[in-house]
């Protein structure tokens, strides 16, 4: 197994176990302890694991799931919640969708309907702009796909530099954004790039929608890249807690809770 193959096992399982032992790693890999303490130390360097006495355990801000993976958690309350963003969709808008399963929902939602006459989609995630070439009926309604340039992320992302020059560029009717994470104080990203690609795109946009679960209330994140001050409306799932639910009704133009 190749040194890559190996730190991924590694990070798998500690991510899946929410702790690993050296030992038991060593043993499953067919590699020395030494072997697996030196790929400890460097996942621990890139801030993806914590090390403790005798293994690891993940560390939340860093450590994100792949998107595949993302993609099957709490798949009804992402179907729920893009189904009440279409309500918010009018002909011939310029819409952003950021990275995220939840807004790939939204963009799957959009392109089947077959209801909308030409869109602009504005994107930096190669899911949503995958849901738009991949429907038939895309060509037929005369929507319009720009994709951003830019590094690729585990959530599907295209940011860094590139995107961020494409979206200064740019004037957008709506933005859909998701999240990694939502606390009292804002949406959370755990990839520094993303978050301040997620910046730049809400300067683009007349109105921004952030869209998450429910689940996403209280995950850490290693960036806040959005106060609730800067989301005009909220769309987020049922399962929010009362005093979420208060929160958000203060401190957004609009709340839906699908």
């Amino acid at each position: 197994m190749l040194p890559q193959q190996r730190k991924k096992h590694i990070l798998r399982e500690v991510q899946q176990r929410g702790s690993a032992q050296v030992q038991e790693l060593a043993e499953a890999l067919g590699v020395s302890s030494m072997t697996v303490r030196r790929d400890l130390a460097e996942l621990e360097d890139q801030g993806l694991l914590s090390r403790t006495h005798g293994g690891a355990i993940p560390t939340p801000s860093s450590l994100e799931p792949t998107f595949a993976e993302k993609m099957t958690l709490h798949a009804d309350a992402k179907t729920a919640i893009a189904l009440s963003a279409l309500q918010f969709v009018q002909d011939g808008q310029s819409l952003g969708f950021t990275a995220g399963t939840t807004c790939t929902r939204i963009a799957q939602e959009i392109a089947a309907s077959g209801t909308f006459r030409n869109l602009t989609i504005v994107t930096n995630s190669l899911s949503v702009a995958h849901e738009f070439y991949r429907t038939a009926d895309t060509g037929a309604h005369g929507h319009r796909v720009v994709l951003t340039g830019g590094e690729h992320t585990p959530s599907d992302a295209l940011v860094g530099a590139v995107a961020d020059a494409t979206l200064e560029k740019l004037s957008l009717d709506l933005l859909f954004m998701g999240a990694h994470g939502g606390s009292t104080k804002g949406l959370t990203s755990p990839n520094l790039n993303e978050a301040r690609t997620n910046e730049t795109f809400m300067k683009s946009a007349d109105t921004v929608v952030a869209v998450f679960d429910h689940s996403k209330w209280g995950t850490p994140g290693l960036a806040r890249f959005a106060n609730w001050s800067d989301i005009d409306i909220a769309i987020t799932s049922s399962g929010i807690s009362p005093e979420t639910h208060t929160l958000l009704t203060e401190s957004v133009e609009r709340l839906v809770v699908a």
